[in-house]
């Protein structure tokens, strides 16, 4: 599904680029409002969503997928279903990040940073939706979890891209390293649960991985 592409948080792109609250030069922010109007004219963000029932060992049923990781479980305990999500910022993300590139190395950083927080701007406004709709059938959505943080195996990602058949739907594919194709983009599982759910802590707070993971906060 394409959709229009939401507004980009100033916020979530100098989080991007290792922002930690200190005063911005005011060219640099003018740099970086170019960049972001630049994606929200430019950027193809698609998406695919798909719900499924859960059995008794945690598969999707009519799939193989079993969520493996315990962080990725214990978000999915209590819930009898799972919703798995695709999205990508398309080919023309591609495009803005080699011309960015040729340009110079300080503009292809601010690109990449406003690009990541872009698609999760995709993702947030996805989610925001699904759980508006479920709120509406007395249903709880857990938070999302991606492949690759926590314990959760990045090769998960391979495995929903193929139930989705993200491919052909939306034109993601993943190569033989595991890299996503556009890189922007995003696969995610979570839970429904007929019981309101607890939120997860946000950042490194909810990571089995915290104080072992080259990018932990606590290491900083």
């Amino acid at each position: 599904m394409q959709m229009k592409m939401p507004s980009i948080p100033m916020r979530e792109a100098l989080h991007y680029m290792g922002w930690r609250g200190t005063p911005v030069e005011p060219r640099l922010l003018e740099q970086i409002e170019e960049l972001i109007g630049l994606a929200e004219r430019e950027a193809e963000p698609r998406t695919a969503l798909r719900r499924f029932a859960m059995d008794g060992d945690g598969r999707l049923e009519g799939t193989t997928l079993i969520p493996r990781g315990e962080d990725v479980r214990r978000m999915l305990s209590g819930c009898h279903e799972a919703v798995l999500l695709a999205a990508t910022l398309g080919a023309a993300s591609e495009r803005m990040l080699l011309k960015a590139q040729a340009k110079s190395g300080v503009q292809a950083v601010l690109l990449d940073a406003v690009l990541s927080a872009a698609i999760e701007a995709v993702c947030d406004a996805q989610e925001a939706a699904l759980r508006s709709r479920l709120a509406d059938e007395g249903l709880y959505l857990t938070d999302r979890f991606s492949p690759g943080y926590g314990d959760m195996p990045l090769a998960q990602t391979r495995e929903i891209c193929a139930v989705l058949s993200a491919d052909k739907t939306i034109g993601l594919t993943v190569s033989q390293s595991g890299i996503m194709i556009p890189r922007k983009s995003v696969t995610a599982i979570m839970g429904i649960g007929r019981e309101p759910v607890s939120r997860r802590p946000s950042g490194c707070a909810a990571c089995s991985m915290r104080g072992r993971c080259a990018l932990c906060k606590t290491k900083r």
